[in-house]
Formats: structure tokens, sequence, C-alpha cells
């Protein structure tokens, strides 16, 4: 079967390794060069974990757990970087005990921590008295950049062809041969027909699918580097500085240090400024940001300084409630596309991209029901045009 991937990023790099894998013949299209600091699929850190107040996004975490070993024994480099997880806030905060709940059913380990326990286990952090943790052995952080360039370097491996440089401009089907032109604007690339085509085009989704209206807001997320004063040993990789998500404070998460870039990286979670205009330049990270990050590092880690050592800015391609969209086009069943993975959503790419895939080519079902991710879902978003955002899910 001759299939295209339009976006190579986390998901469409994945699902391109799947399908040449697979012995189909694969076009990828990426509209910058792999690996690009344009969208949502770059950087040293992205974290994994199976701590989510959700049941089914605890169960597919698990089901990516074994794609990115699998990717990293093909591969033959570190992805990903075991150094356990933290979850914590408020002990009556009710995602704690939703969290907890999720971890129960799915069987997992997993340790309650209080302050004074944290604080012997975990000397840089400084939680409240009443708050509590949960600790989760098995997270960690995959290399995102990485990622994507060991899924391209080893499709091409198996046969697929990759054109950079080559944003797609139009996908149309033909309603006389069943088959699916994909149009683009590079004048080095010939237009193509195919059987299948699976896009994954991140905050470019919308471009190309104006009339499905999906309900999809794009926001400026903002992350910082912080630089460690003293104490250098609290934060290291090893597991004495887990990866971390404060469900309290603003959604605060962070990282260990990652021995790529110097000192500790903190955002927060909760949606930035809506982004209206893909091609105007972004601008650096803002000052009252940096000074909110600031703040919270001296309240939680006390060893951390105030010097900014690096920052950057992604985006996020949010759905109102933060589920997934895996679908095919309505009334068009050879056009397949992933979306909306919503700021939480690159440790799930490994999966979506071979979800993705098996949809397309119809070989082989997914195991989980994965029906509140089909566009049908979103119905009453898309009605009001996506107007309404009711969550995030960190």
């Amino acid at each position: 079967m001759k299939i295209a991937v339009v976006g190579l990023g986390g998901t469409g790099s994945a699902a391109l390794r799947h399908l040449a894998r697979s012995g189909h013949q694969v076009v990828g299209y990426e509209q910058f060069h792999i690996g690009h600091v344009h969208g949502s699929s770059h950087g040293e850190s992205r974290m994994i974990r199976y701590t989510y107040p959700d049941l089914l996004y605890t169960q597919l975490v698990g089901d990516a757990y074994r794609l990115w070993d699998e990717l990293e024994k093909d591969a033959q480099e570190q992805l990903f970087v075991p150094c356990g997880g933290l979850y914590f806030g408020h002990k009556d905060n009710p995602d704690i005990a939703a969290t907890e709940r999720s971890l129960i059913d799915a069987q997992l380990p997993y340790d309650r921590l209080n302050a004074e326990e944290i604080k012997v286990k975990y000397p840089a952090f400084q939680l409240e008295p009443d708050e509590v943790a949960l600790y989760q052995k098995d997270s960690g952080f995959l290399r995102a950049t990485r990622c994507v360039q060991a899924n391209i370097r080893l499709a091409k491996a198996y046969g697929a062809i990759v054109h950079e440089q080559t944003p797609v401009i139009e996908i149309v089907s033909s309603s006389e041969n069943g088959k699916i032109l994909v149009r683009c604007s590079s004048d080095d690339t010939i237009d193509e027909e195919f059987d299948r085509v699976i896009v994954t085009a991140g905050p470019w989704m919308s471009r190309l699918f104006k009339d499905l209206n999906l309900p999809l807001r794009l926001t400026r997320q903002q992350i910082v580097y912080l630089n460690i004063n003293d104490h250098e040993e609290y934060f290291q990789a090893d597991g004495t500085f887990p990866v971390w998500i404060d469900c309290d404070a603003n959604n605060c998460y962070g990282f260990p240090s990652d021995g790529q870039i110097e000192g500790i990286k903190l955002a927060s979670d909760d949606l930035g400024e809506t982004i209206t205009d893909l091609d105007a330049h972004r601008r650096p990270v803002d000052d009252d940001y940096i000074d909110q990050m600031r703040q919270y590092a001296e309240k939680r880690f006390p060893n951390l300084g105030k010097n900014v050592t690096h920052s950057q800015t992604c985006i996020y391609t949010n759905t109102p409630n933060a589920d997934f969209i895996i679908d095919h086009v309505p009334n068009q069943p050879n056009i397949f596309l992933v979306s909306g993975c919503s700021g939480h959503g690159f440790k799930f790419t490994i999966l979506l991209g071979k979800i993705i895939a098996m949809l397309a080519i119809g070989d082989e079902k997914y195991e989980r029901d994965l029906s509140r991710f089909q566009i049908a879902s979103f119905k009453s978003f898309i009605e009001t045009a996506g107007a309404n955002f009711l969550c995030r899910r960190i």
C-alpha cells in the first residue's frame, strides 16, 4: 500500500517508521527540517509517567512504554532517562485521590509520602505539612528531538522516502479512482497520489482541514531553566531528583539536571496566550513568567538560584478537554489524522503513530476502546467553534 505521512514530529515519525517496517511504500512530508523547534516535538526532556487521574491514560502509557523500549533497542541509543516521578499537592486535592486510584486499578507500584519523608528521600524538595506526594518509580523523561530523529532514521533504513522543507498545501480525494492527491508548495517535489494519507501536522492541522472546524486552540507555552546554587547532587537524574508535577500550584512541573542544558527546567502547564498567526515571530519568554518561576522555585526548591541559564517557548495544540483526536476524516475514509496532544501528548506519540498506522492499513485493531477520541465525540465543541476550553490534563 502507498501511504503518505504529513507532519513528521513525534507522532508522524512514529507512524512513518511503523509503516515502513511493515513493508508499505511510505513517503513523509515535513515543512521544516527533521527535529525543528517550531512545533511541539522538540527539546531535551519530555516527561513520561503513569500518574494520571484517568485510568485509560494510565493504560495507554503502559502500552507506550513498551514501544519506547523497542525504539531504544532498534536505534541503539538512550532515548528514555528513568529517574522516578513525584505527583504532589494538598492531601485533599481530588486529583491526588483520582491518580492514586488509577495506579491501584492498573496494579502499578507506588509510594505515598508525606512532607517529612520527601525531605529525607529527595532533599531538594520542600513540601508543606499538609501536602502529600505519590512516587512512581517508572517515571522519567524522553529526549524528544532524538526520539523523532531516531524514528526517521530507522524509517529511512526500512525504505521510507522523506521530503524535508516541503510544505503540504492541500490534500484532495479523487472521486474517480479513490486515490488521494498530496499537493506541495515546493518546486522540487512533484504532487503525488496515495492510497492512504495520515496527517499529524500539529499546530498546522486546521490549515489543512479548514472545513472540519476542529476544536483546536493553539497556545504559546514557556519554559525556564534556573541555576543550581548549591548541592548539585540533590538535582541529578539518578533518582535523587525525580520528574515532578505540582497539581496545586498553577500545574507547575519540572525535571532533573538533564546533562545537556545547565540548570533545572521548570514550567507551568496552564494554558498560555492564544496563537492566531503561526507565521508571526514568536517572542522570547516573558519577564513576568521568569519572575513567576523564580518565586515558585524559592518556595519549593531552596537550593536553586535565580539566574536563568536557558529559556524557550513551544506550542500546545489543545482540545477543549485535553483528549486526543484520532480518526479518519468524515466522509473521507482514506484520510486519517491525529491532533490535540494538548501539552501532555509527547509520551504517547510512539503509540499514537502506531495506532493511526493500524487504522490506515486496517489489518489489525488496537485493543483498547478509543471511541472518545473520535471526531464525533467533539461534536458539541465543533458546533460552538471550540469556544469553551474546559480543563487541562497535566
